[in-house]
């Protein structure tokens, strides 16, 4: 992944896009490399108080469907299973990291976050709809789809104002005001961002081309995936700038993916799927209440 010159010379001098928060980046390794343990991995996250205090919070509550009481970190591990687990972890961690950071009149940072959480919170309702398994990598991708317009805001926040602006005026969309100004786009700066932090191919790929799956050379699935859930985020009135008055599932690039890979969903009631969503994004703002706390 290849930015214009001055983007990618202004963010890899930014010392907080350097790595990953450091216990997210050391999970991630320890699943690469696939010999560890879940003890060891415990001992790791058990490192950060903060970090274990949320993931038992988080798999304590309704958003996993465990009825029993989760009290350790190894035992959420046993029961929830290392990707959720992992899941978590990269999710606290980038929202412990990026709230830190300057506040911007222009972008709504709340309205961020809920878009993000309910993307991934649809995102594993479809899959299983579909019996899809990606293992949680499509919940981790739908969670950090947008991260590219985190770091517009934070870091080329002149440009990105004036982007937001042109948008707004010119009546473009956001992504393809953001290619006119800046050269690039938030998924292409995402996906940059999420190579140099090592993030899964998968993840990586299904964040670069989630705008256009049918552009996407692998992974088709997932950033299929991914893709509908931000479309069907936006038509329940949580995103920022998709037309969602013309929007139709069936008619949908993604969607036509799945379908051709996935020949059983031509008998699923789409309609009905729709508008059966309003728990997600329940479930979206208890995480984010969970994570924030």
């Amino acid at each position: 992944m290849v930015l214009p010159q001055e983007v990618q010379r202004k963010v890899s001098s930014i010392e907080n896009l350097a790595t990953l928060p450091n216990i997210a980046t050391e999970i991630l390794e320890m699943i690469r490399k696939s010999n560890s343990n879940m003890r060891e991995i415990a001992r790791v996250i058990e490192k950060d108080v903060s970090v274990t205090t949320k993931i038992l919070k988080v798999s304590n509550s309704p958003l996993w469907g465990f009825a029993g009481r989760i009290d350790n970190v190894n035992r959420a591990l046993v029961i929830l299973g290392l990707k959720q687990v992992t899941n978590i972890v990269v999710a606290v961690s980038l929202y412990s990291a990026f709230t830190k950071l300057k506040p911007n009149p222009y972008f709504n940072r709340e309205k961020f976050w809920l878009h993000s959480a309910a993307t991934g919170q649809i995102s594993r309702t479809l899959s299983k709809k579909l019996k899809l398994n990606f293992h949680g990598e499509d919940f981790v991708a739908a969670l950090i789809h947008d991260i590219g317009k985190f770091i517009l805001d934070q870091f080329l926040s002149e440009q990105f104002k004036y982007t937001l602006e042109y948008a707004q005026n010119s009546g473009k969309k956001i992504i393809d005001a953001e290619k006119e100004v800046l050269g690039c786009d938030h998924a292409e700066i995402g996906a940059w961002l999420l190579q140099r932090w090592n993030f899964p191919e998968a993840i990586s790929t299904a964040v670069l081309f989630h705008h256009h799956p049918e552009k996407a050379p692998q992974h088709r699935d997932l950033t299929s995936v991914i893709h509908i859930s931000d479309m069907l985020c936006e038509m329940w009135g949580i995103g920022f700038d998709e037309d969602t008055t013309k929007f139709y599932l069936k008619e949908n690039p993604g969607w036509n993916i799945l379908r051709n890979t996935h020949p059983h969903l031509y008998k699923m009631d789409v309609e009905k799927f729709t508008f059966q969503l309003k728990s997600d994004i329940d479930k979206a703002r208890l995480f984010i209440q969970l994570i924030g706390e």
